[in-house]
């Protein structure tokens, strides 16, 4: 998406759910972060960051960190017990406000809503130590890799700049190994069945807002069920729902969706967790769970069991802009780690050290790039 749009929709991660759109762990969804519990994941991820940094022998001052694509704080926070002055910087308003709110280090940490393409708000050899971890991933290629050009243009002499960014999406034959075969074809009619327990779910619920089903799912059929999709998701098996009126009337049809995380063999169970938005006008609904070949059919149109549950929306506690009810979006882009090396040499930067990591999760090849700048440059 284009770069106001990215900042609109971040905004909006930040409105409805900004702990989890940092870190998306599935139980965390829809507000359930301790906000102690994330900040204390910063404090570890900056330890283990600065004990990543004392096995490569560099001398590192202490005078300014950044922590770029800083949402609510998380990492800046950390830092400050490293660095005499630490900056954060992100592109949503939301974030930012969150992240003054949670700011303990008041004279030393400074946040900053930036609404540009670049890092202009900062001045040449600006600091010690820069930081962007799971951020640039969520942009279009050409804004990050501006950014990295950002990154060293603003790095000091003797400074440093870590920073993570997928490369490429990982083959068939890598996801293969890890249990994620891809389909091509509609299934067999025999592959329709699947048995969905409900494990945990709101039945009161308020209006236009966002809510999650914990699902455990059985694959009953005597087919392996695969867990990619074709060009598109064409193909794709996945667990949705609809919205049905008390006498049964089917009011919304396309809502939430989740995919396998892994191929499901016969009488394999998986838990999953399905988001989902409340219907606007508040009332009594039936939720209607099922399973749907995408492009192809719902599971109950060949002859599977749904499971529906009676749901009462409520009158919403307080006015939301009508914005707030659009679902927002975490795209993924990658850089291919070969274009990466070319940007960082073209901008005066040479690499220390890259590690792989798995930030990106199971469908992308990701590394964490370590930089100074070049003597030369």
């Amino acid at each position: 998406m284009k770069f106001d749009q990215l900042q609109k929709n971040w905004d909006l991660f930040g409105k409805t759910d900004p702990l989890w759109a940092i870190l998306t762990h599935s139980e965390k969804r829809n507000n359930q972060w301790d906000v102690n519990e994330f900040l204390r994941t910063g404090d570890e991820e900056i330890s283990g960051v600065m004990n990543y940094i004392d096995t490569l022998h560099i001398t590192l001052s202490r005078n300014k960190a950044l922590d770029f694509g800083c949402g609510v704080g998380r990492l800046t926070q950390a830092l400050c017990l490293y660095f005499d002055q630490c900056y954060g910087v992100d592109i949503a308003p939301s974030m930012i406000e969150l992240a003054e709110k949670y700011n303990r280090y008041r004279t030393k940490c400074h946040y900053y809503v930036n609404s540009t393409q670049d890092l202009s708000l900062f001045e040449n050899n600006s600091f010690s130590f820069i930081y962007s971890n799971i951020v640039l991933q969520h942009m279009e290629p050409h804004y990050s890799k501006n950014f990295i050009k950002e990154f060293i243009r603003i790095l000091a002499d003797d400074g440093l700049l870590i920073f993570q960014i997928p490369s490429n999406r990982i083959s068939i034959e890598n996801r293969l190994l890890s249990g994620q075969s891809t389909i091509k074809i509609p299934l067999p009619d025999s592959a329709f069945r699947a048995q969905i327990t409900v494990l945990k779910l709101l039945t009161k619920v308020e209006a236009g807002s966002l809510i999650s089903a914990q699902i455990q799912l059985k694959n009953i059929s005597d087919i392996t069920w695969p867990a990619m999709g074709d060009t598109d998701d064409k193909y794709q098996i996945r667990l949705g729902n609809h919205w049905l009126s008390q006498d049964g009337e089917l009011l919304v049809n396309d809502d939430g969706r989740v995919h396998l995380p892994h191929d499901l063999n016969p009488m394999e169970e998986v838990n999953l967790e399905l988001s989902m938005k409340t219907p606007i006008k508040p009332g009594k609904y039936i939720l209607e769970l099922d399973m749907v070949q995408e492009m192809v059919s719902w599971f109950k149109d060949k002859g599977s069991t749904t499971i529906k549950l009676p749901i009462q929306v409520e009158e919403s506690d307080h006015t939301t802009p009508e914005i707030d009810l659009t679902m927002p979006i975490m795209e993924m882009h990658g850089v291919s780690k070969d274009e990466v090396l070319e940007l960082i040499a073209s901008s005066g930067g040479e690499i220390v050290d890259i590690q792989q990591d798995f930030y990106a999760g199971p469908s992308w090849l990701s590394f964490t790039y370590c930089v100074r700048k070049s003597p030369s440059a």
